[in-house]
């Protein structure tokens, strides 16, 4: 089960990476970030989605701790970024951003009034997020 969360793990930062640095619009919507938005969005999430794998590989028990609650975290903050907004109103400065970067993106899910609607490449991540938090609790509490 660890390989299998270091794998999660890795494929989480692998798809984030990708997602966010390469054009697959319209699965994506790469092509209309700023420079300066997609360095920062891969060097931020890039930098705290490395430390888990690193603390699993090598058992570094302060990285595992910090795996074990970052992902969560992470999880919360997907859901309150895209999630609350799809089912609530969205604040003007989501709904721009939305407008801009994701409005013409695939989607799955029924559009909900002007609410914003989680496109088909974040729902995926945010699936391979909760799969990868559970997996990384799992494997470190085993570990104790």
């Amino acid at each position: 089960m660890l390989i299998a969360a270091i794998a999660l793990q890795v494929l989480l930062l692998a798809y984030h990476q990708v997602t966010t640095q390469v054009d697959l619009f319209p699965f994506n919507g790469a092509r209309f970030y700023k420079g300066w938005e997609k360095v920062l969005e891969c060097g931020v999430n890039g930098i705290l989605m490395s430390l888990a794998p690193v603390g699993f590989a090598f058992g570094i028990r302060g990285l595992m701790w910090f795996g074990v609650f970052y992902y969560f975290v992470l999880f919360a903050e997907e859901l309150r970024v895209w999630w609350v907004p799809y089912f609530f109103r969205p604040t003007q400065s989501w709904q721009a951003a939305y407008d801009r970067l994701h409005s013409q993106t695939i989607k799955v899910l029924p559009a909900r009034g002007n609410n914003p609607v989680p496109n088909l490449e974040h729902t995926i991540l945010h699936v391979l997020t909760l799969v990868t938090a559970i997996a990384t609790l799992f494997v470190f509490c085993s570990q104790a």
